[in-house]
């Protein structure tokens, strides 16, 4: 790294260290959390290496048993705790008749992120601008609303010269210490300082839930070809309710065809195929079919097996 980047990083240790002493006078904890990705990882060592008294939480829901294992290994102080009693598909069947989550409806953000069971009053985060137009807005310091501004505006401006905005999170207040790093420049910070980097970075881009509506089929289906008995957890879920399994308006060839729905649900919720998602799905089919056969067949691949241990996984978690 250049005489930039070590700037970059002085400047979110400083940040850091107000930031404690901002929780000090409160009389709350520091809380860091914690996901097993890179920017988690990097914000993580940069307390770390500020000196400051924090405590590391993972909020865990509906990861891969990778992640769950590169935590286990590297990260054994972080303290594991789940917002809701059972698993993300479990969720989906107890606790939503069967109903999936969609873009208009993500009630499993809701579940797992954006209502959690623990509320730290002092948060820091890894959330970076360049991540999506939403945090793009966000500001380096977020406190919980309006009126937790004005109150706290003193003890901010005397610590903070930065712009600080509130957001309505249940935290009081939230640090984003590398709210403005690139990803490069997260990269470069892991490799510099040889921070161990989760498997699954081997194969996707993020890290996070498996699946997710939200995005689109390209960013899953590569999971779907590893795990494809996810289908099948994501199917029994849904026959919870009585419902057919035909798109509105879609093409009738595929009509209860429940892999095509679940891939399509997958992609931004119920988005048209582009000519090259349709290749993914039809990989995706092919995979699902070729593991159910294998399954019925007792002759089990190691795909087969992780699958559905990440399945069961999946359903059956709790704290």
């Amino acid at each position: 790294m250049d005489l930039f980047h070590e700037e970059r990083e002085e400047e979110a240790i400083s940040r850091i260290k107000k930031f404690e002493k901002i929780a000090d006078k409160m009389n709350f904890e520091v809380a860091v959390g914690f996901s097993g990705g890179k920017d988690s990882q990097v914000v993580y060592d940069l307390c770390k290496r500020a000196k400051i008294k924090f405590v590391a939480y993972f909020n865990h829901c509906f990861e891969s048993s990778t992640t769950l294992r590169f935590i286990k290994e590297y990260y054994s102080e972080v303290i594991w705790r789940r917002d809701v009693k059972v698993g993300f598909i479990a969720n989906i069947r107890l606790n939503h008749s069967g109903m999936l989550p969609t873009v208009t409806s993500a009630y499993c953000c809701e579940n797992y992120k954006h209502n959690p069971k623990y509320n730290d009053a002092c948060k820091i985060l890894g959330i970076r601008k360049i991540e999506s137009t939403k945090r793009a807005k966000r500001t380096t310091l977020m406190v919980k609303n309006k009126t937790q501004l004005k109150k706290m505006r003193p003890i901010v401006n005397e610590y903070f010269k930065e712009q600080c905005q509130s957001t309505g999170a249940n935290n009081i207040l939230t640090l984003n210490p590398i709210i403005d790093w690139t990803d490069k420049e997260v990269w470069e910070y892991i490799h510099k300082y040889k921070l161990p980097i989760n498997p699954e970075y081997k194969e996707n881009k993020r890290i996070g839930c498996l699946v997710c509506p939200k995005a689109n089929f390209t960013s899953n289906y590569k999971v779907l070809l590893k795990y494809p008995k996810l289908i099948d957890c994501f199917i029994k879920a849904r026959d919870h309710i009585t419902q057919s399994w035909v798109i509105t308006g879609d093409n009738q060839d595929y009509s209860d065809d429940k892999v095509y729905y679940i891939c399509r649900w997958l992609n931004h919720s119920f988005m048209p195929f582009t000519k090259k998602q349709e290749e993914y799905y039809k990989q995706v089919k092919n995979k699902y079919y070729e593991t159910t056969t294998n399954s019925n067949n007792n002759n089990r691949t190691n795909v087969a097996d992780d699958s559905r241990n990440e399945c069961n996984t999946q359903h059956n978690r709790r704290v």
